[in-house]
C-alpha cells in the first residue's frame, strides 16, 4: 500500500481515533492522553483523529505536546441512523486522510462503535494492524442515559455491531476484569484480549496542606468536608449522597458537602433537590473549576465519596476520579458495583458501601 516510501523501521507511529480529546477535559481524554504519554516514552509517535462529535470549534487541526490532531468537521442533525452513518463516513474519510499523511504502522482506536468501526474500516484497507480499546459499551450506555430500552430494537443491533468489531480486531483492550468478562465470549479466536486498566500519574498528584482561599471562598472553614469532583450524570448517584447528608449530620454535626463539577441540565435538578429539601446549609455547589485549581479543592476535602448507582454501565465500567483522590493520600469511599470495587480493597485502600 505504501510503495515507494521508506521509513525508520525501529520508530513505531500509532494513530489513536478518539470520540473526544484534548483540550476537552474529561476521563475518556484524560486516559487517551496518559496512553500516549506512555507509548511517546517507549519512543513511539502518536497522532490523534477525533470524531465529529469532539467540539472542534473553527480549528480543523492542532499540536498539542508536539502530537497532530486532526479533527472530523461537524455533522448536521438527522434522524436516529442516518446522523450515525453520517458521523461513521465522515470519521473514515478523516482517518484514511490521516493514514496518507503520517503513514502510521498500526491504528488504535477507542470506543464507541462508531469511531471502531470507520477506523476498522481504514486500517484493513491499508493493511494495518487494528487495536481496539474498550471504555463503555455503547447498548448499555444509551440505556442508562434513557436513550433506548435494554434488548430493544436499536440495543440489539448496536450490540451485534459492538460483536463484528470484536471478532476482526487483532486485539483488544479493557480498562477493568469485569469488562474483560462480558467482552471475552464474543471476540473472534484469532483475536487477543487485555486489561488495561485505569490510572493516574501519581507524580502529578501532589499532597498539599488544605488551601484556605477555597475554604474561604467558599465559607468552609471549621467543617468536616465531604467531596464530590467529577461528571454530573444520572448514573453518579449524586442525589443518594445529598439525601444522606441529614444522617450524616447528626453523626457529625460540623459535616458538610462540597460538590464540584456541572454544566448539563442535571446540575439544575440538583439545586432544586437540595432547596426543595431545605439542605442549603449542609451542601455546597462550586460548579466547574480550571483544571489546574481541582488539585486545591482535594485539598480541603476529609473524604471523597463516589456514589455510583448501580447500572448496566457502572456494573462494568470504572472511572479515573476515585484514583487521583487516592493518589493525593485522601480516604475515598465508593458504592459496591462490581466495577468499583476492582479500584479498592474495602477497609485497606478505602471503603465500599
Amino acid at each position: 500500500m505504501f510503495e515507494g516510501l521508506t521509513r525508520d523501521d525501529h520508530i513505531v507511529r500509532v494513530l489513536h481515533v478518539l470520540h473526544s480529546s484534548l483540550p476537552n477535559l474529561s476521563g475518556y481524554s484524560i486516559r487517551a492522553n496518559y496512553i500516549m504519554r506512555c507509548q511517546e516514552e517507549l519512543g513511539m509517535i502518536c497522532d490523534v483523529v477525533t470524531s465529529s462529535q469532539h467540539p472542534n470549534g473553527d480549528s480543523m487541526r492542532e499540536a498539542i505536546d508536539g502530537r497532530n490532531y486532526v479533527r472530523t468537521p461537524s455533522q448536521p442533525e438527522r434522524k436516529t441512523g442516518l446522523r450515525e452513518f453520517g458521523m461513521m463516513h465522515a470519521l473514515k474519510n478523516t482517518v484514511e486522510a490521516a493514514v496518507r499523511e503520517f503513514r502510521p504502522d498500526i491504528i488504535h482506536a477507542a470506543s464507541p462503535v462508531l469511531v471502531g468501526l470507520p477506523a476498522l474500516r481504514v486500517a484493513r484497507k491499508y493493511k494495518l494492524p487494528f487495536v481496539y480499546e474498550v471504555r463503555d459499551l455503547w447498548e448499555n450506555a444509551s440505556v442508562d442515559r434513557g436513550k433506548w430500552k435494554y434488548d430493544s430494537l436499536p440495543y440489539r443491533g448496536a450490540k451485534a455491531l459492538e460483536t463484528i468489531l470484536y471478532k476482526k480486531s487483532d486485539a483488544i483492550i479493557a480498562i477493568c476484569e469485569a469488562l474483560r468478562t462480558e467482552i471475552a465470549p464474543r471476540i473472534g479466536k484469532n483475536t487477543t484480549l487485555h486489561v488495561i486498566p485505569n490510572g493516574v500519574e501519581s507524580s502529578l498528584f501532589v499532597s498539599k496542606p488544605p488551601v484556605q482561599s477555597v475554604l474561604e471562598e467558599w465559607n468552609l472553614q471549621d467543617k468536616t468536608l465531604l467531596g464530590y469532583i467529577g461528571a454530573f450524570q444520572p448514573y453518579e448517584g449524586l442525589e443518594t449522597l445529598i439525601a444522606a447528608m441529614p444522617a450524616i449530620a447528626k453523626e457529625i454535626p460540623n459535616a458538610h458537602l462540597m460538590i464540584t463539577g456541572g454544566g448539563n441540565a442535571l446540575e439544575a435538578e440538583l439545586h432544586e433537590l437540595v432547596q426543595s429539601k431545605n439542605l442549603s446549609n449542609l451542601i455546597t455547589f462550586t460548579g466547574r473549576v480550571p483544571h489546574e485549581v481541582v488539585q486545591d479543592m482535594y485539598s480541603v476535602v476529609d473524604l471523597m465519596v463516589y456514589p455510583r448507582i448501580s447500572t448496566r454501565t457502572t456494573e462494568l465500567t470504572t472511572p479515573l476520579k476515585p484514583l487521583e483522590a487516592m493518589a493525593l493520600g485522601i480516604p475515598v469511599m465508593l458504592s459496591s458495583t462490581q466495577a468499583m470495587r476492582e479500584l479498592v480493597r474495602p477497609g485497606d485502600t478505602g471503603y465500599t458501601f
